[in-house]
């Protein structure tokens, strides 16, 4: 340390500890987090179900008579099987996730309407997170969640106004994906011969939707191809509807860590070289070396620095190269005048920085003459 800088130093500030302990910087940094909404805005009501207002094109079937189709004709728009709906355009929502984390909550707005003669409709749904296939088209189902329980039309005050949220467990997504809702069909002949009519999709001139109905073919790691076209299922393009549905999405601290983008639910990650608290000794070389542990079974590399007073002043430096696993004792040699400092106040309180692999350690070490 230059002659000059130690002398402006006041004694006031020589005879001060600089008692630091352990700060922030021994833990890792938190990890940034966000919380965003995607999907649509759910500013209309839901008008429009998925057994009518798909867009197959059906066929004209005939049965025997029956009470839905006394003439013995009945026209079929898609067969009553599993369904996937999903928007791709929005007149004011965002279709796509803007962030790779984890669906913490999905608002759906709608419910099953209720034939009038029939059984009771089967209110089992699931979300999917599923990815667009640029190149083929359509896209392809990565996992889906749990199954919830869809209002029933008329049931408890339920109605096309009706928003229900749902949170779903581990439901990871990945930036540019869709979350879609995906039901079970839930065909039964003469009553629900298109499957229940889930009234949970609006008309909204400018928006598009998705559609693919088929058969045990919505499970994880379908594929919902645009080239598999038919008048009963398969794909289609709806113009001027929207499924009115909301995604919560969750990153950083605020998802679990079983998502890609989400921290929630590690362990802590230690540092990779632990400073104790200690006194050491300085020889006639003066160098006074400091106990270090080194975590990594691959070793640590990195600078270290001795600093006393209230500005910090830097009395002592080095780099060094420790094995992993391991305590080792970094020596340290220190500028002229701390010897002087040291006799005269019986030993100094410094201040150890270690940087290792871009991070900061900082501990509080005593130096005395043994």
């Amino acid at each position: 340390m230059p002659d000059r800088l130690i002398s402006r130093m006041s004694r006031r500030v020589l005879d001060l500890a600089c008692a630091i302990v352990l700060v922030g910087a021994l833990a890792p940094a938190a990890s940034s987090a966000a919380i965003m909404r995607f999907g649509s805005p759910l500013n209309v009501p839901a008008t429009l179900n998925t057994a009518e207002d798909l867009g197959y094109p059906g066929t004209n079937t005939a049965v025997p008579p029956a009470p839905d189709a006394p003439n013995g004709i009945f026209h079929t728009n898609h067969f009553g099987a599993d369904t996937v709906l999903w928007n791709v355009a929005s007149t004011a929502g965002i279709p796509q996730a803007p962030a790779t984390g984890q669906a913490v909550k999905v608002s759906l707005e709608g419910c099953a309407e209720e034939a009038s003669d029939g059984p009771s409709p089967l209110t089992q749904i699931h979300f999917q997170d599923i990815t667009p296939l640029p190149e083929e088209g359509g896209a392809k189902v990565n996992i889906s969640s749990q199954g919830f329980e869809i209002p029933v039309c008329g049931q408890n005050g339920a109605s096309g106004a009706t928003v229900s949220t749902y949170e779903p467990v581990n439901l990871c997504v990945s930036a540019g994906d869709y979350v879609a809702f995906n039901d079970e069909g839930g065909y039964v002949p003469d009553v629900y011969r298109n499957g229940v009519p889930y009234e949970v999709m609006g008309s909204l001139p400018g928006s598009t939707m998705d559609s693919f109905v088929k058969n045990d073919g919505t499970g994880n790691g379908a594929i919902l191809s645009s080239s598999d076209l038919n008048a009963n299922e398969g794909f289609e393009v709806n113009h001027g509807e929207e499924l009115l549905l909301r995604v919560t999405l969750a990153t950083g601290a605020d998802a679990t860590h079983i998502c890609a983008g989400g921290t929630a639910g590690l362990p802590p990650v230690l540092p990779a070289i632990r400073v104790s608290r200690q006194t050491d000794g300085i020889n006639h070389e003066r160098i006074v070396a400091v106990a270090v542990y080194c975590r990594p079974s691959t070793g640590c590399k990195g600078a270290v620095t001795l600093s006393v007073g209230g500005q910090q002043v830097s009395v002592g430096n080095s780099s060094f190269s420790l094995p992993g696993d391991n305590t080792s004792h970094l020596p340290i040699r220190l500028a002229p005048k701390v010897m002087a400092m040291i006799r005269k106040h019986d030993g100094v309180q410094a201040t150890l920085t270690a940087v290792v692999g871009g991070k900061s350690f900082t501990q509080t070490v005593t130096v005395k003459i043994f």
